[in-house]
C-alpha cells in the first residue's frame, strides 16, 4: 500500500470518528483538509452521514430552517469547489 493510499485511509477513518466523537468543527476541519488533498467522495458520504444523524426528525414535512441538510451542502460545495485549486496544487495524475 502506498503512502497516498494509507494517508487517504488514516484520514478517513478520522474522519468518520470526528462525526460520531468530535465537535462540528473538527469535522469540519477534517473535511477541508481531505477535500484539498484527495477527490473525496467520502467527505460527502460524511455530510449525509451528519445530517441523517442529526437533523430533526419531525412527523410533517415542513419547509423550515432547521430541515435543511446543511452538513450534505457545505460538503459538497467543499469537495467541487476545491477541485480547481486541487488542480492547479498537486501535479500529476497519481495524485489526483
Amino acid at each position: 500500500m502506498s503512502y497516498p493510499s494509507k494517508f487517504r485511509l488514516v484520514l478517513g477513518i478520522v474522519l468518520f470518528s470526528c462525526v460520531f466523537f468530535a465537535p462540528p468543527w473538527a469535522t469540519a476541519l477534517c473535511a477541508a483538509v481531505f477535500a484539498a488533498r484527495f477527490r473525496a467522495w467520502e467527505v460527502i458520504c460524511a455530510g449525509i452521514l451528519m445530517d441523517l444523524l442529526w437533523l430533526p426528525h419531525s412527523i410533517l414535512p415542513t419547509l423550515s430552517i432547521e430541515n435543511i441538510p446543511a452538513a450534505t451542502l457545505i460538503s459538497i460545495v467543499l469537495v467541487f469547489g476545491l477541485e480547481p485549486l486541487r488542480r492547479q496544487l498537486l501535479l500529476g495524475s497519481a495524485i489526483l
